[in-house]
This record gives structure tokens, C-alpha cells and sequence, in this order.
């Protein structure tokens, strides 16, 4: 970890940062790291939590979520964000093949898929600025204007943890460590 980001013991922690631990294990079964240095700041914390929380409310399927999550944290060169999603996706059922697809920027197989995937990285990448003709794309390959802003939200909620995991650099939790990523060009200037 970096920027003087440290891990706390779980069972000593006192307070709102207690309070995080505790939801964070009843929800995921354990405290990761990077929810562990949200502890500098707990409704940080509890932000992303609730964030998560009301990915369920959008209209994509648990896959879809997967699939605009991984393309994010890809796209924004998170090395502990990918193995998590990964791990937790595909014991969730994600398919291997198409999350190692995710993790290289590969095109999917799935046309519809394959759509909210450039839909995301289009997202991320113009920050929201897609063109017309993106746009229009998106909602030719199945999708809708709700979706489109879905995307956007579901975008938010992965820059928080990209972005945080950028200036913490959280040790990648031992769960995750089986599927770890680097990415696959250096990060932009």
C-alpha cells in the first residue's frame, strides 16, 4: 500500500469503522483490503456498500452488472479491482471465457454483451461523452436510455473504487490472488 494507506484489525476496530467491518463480513463474508483502508474514512466506506447494494435495483442481470464493472476497472487499470470482480463473478456463475475476455479487452461472443461493453468503455473513456452515432449503436443492439444512464451509474460506483484503489494501492486480499491481473499497457500520463 502506498501514501501511508495501512490495514486494521477487523476485531479491534472501534466505532463507524467497526460498523463498516461488520457489513462489509455480513455481506461478503469477510473485510477485503480495500474496504479495510475505507476505514480512514467510513462513509466512504458505507457509500460503496450502499452503492453496491442498489446494483440489484437497475434492470441489468448480476452478468450485466459483471460485464460494465470489469469493463470499467479494466479500462481505468485497476489491478485489485479485476481479480476481485473476477473472483466473485465467477463464482457467481460468470463465465471463465467471457470474463478472461473482459480482463483483455477482448470482444464478446454475445452481440448484446458486446454492445455494453464498448458502451462502457466509450463511457468511461469520454467521460460521458459518447457520440450520437455510439449512442444510437447502444440502442440498436438492444438496449435503452434507462440502461444508458445505468451505465453511467454503474460507472460511478467502479471510478469511486478505481480511483480509490489508485491512490491506496490495497494488497490484493488472498482470495483474489488466483486470478490477479496487470495490465496490459501502462497507465496514462
Amino acid at each position: 500500500m502506498i501514501n501511508g494507506y495501512t490495514l486494521i484489525d477487523p476485531a479491534t476496530a472501534t466505532g463507524d469503522a467497526r460498523k463498516l467491518f461488520e457489513r462489509a463480513e455480513k455481506g461478503m463474508g469477510f473485510v477485503p483490503n480495500l474496504i479495510n483502508t475505507f476505514a480512514e474514512s467510513p462513509i466512504t466506506g458505507e457509500t460503496l456498500l450502499d452503492l453496491y447494494g442498489i446494483t440489484s435495483k437497475t434492470g441489468f442481470t448480476p452478468l450485466q452488472v459483471h460485464v460494465v464493472f470489469q469493463a470499467a476497472s479494466v479500462l481505468n487499470q485497476c489491478a485489485y479491482c479485476v481479480p476481485a470482480h473476477s473472483t466473485g463473478g465467477r463464482k457467481g456463475g460468470v463465465p471463465d471465457q467471457l470474463d478472461d475476455a473482459l480482463r483483455a479487452s477482448e470482444p464478446l461472443e454475445d452481440p448484446k454483451l458486446e454492445a455494453l461493453r464498448v458502451f462502457t468503455e466509450i463511457t468511461v473513456s469520454s467521460r460521458g461523452r459518447a457520440t450520437a452515432q455510439e449512442f444510437n449503436d447502444f440502442i440498436a443492439a438492444g438496449w435503452s436510455r434507462k440502461a444508458a444512464l445505468e451505465v453511467v451509474l454503474l460507472v460511478s460506483i467502479k471510478t469511486l473504487t478505481n480511483y480509490a484503489n489508485h491512490m491506496i494501492e490495497a494488497d490484493i486480499d488472498e482470495v483474489f490472488e488466483p486470478l490477479g491481473w496487470t495490465p496490459s499497457e501502462p497507465a496514462l500520463a
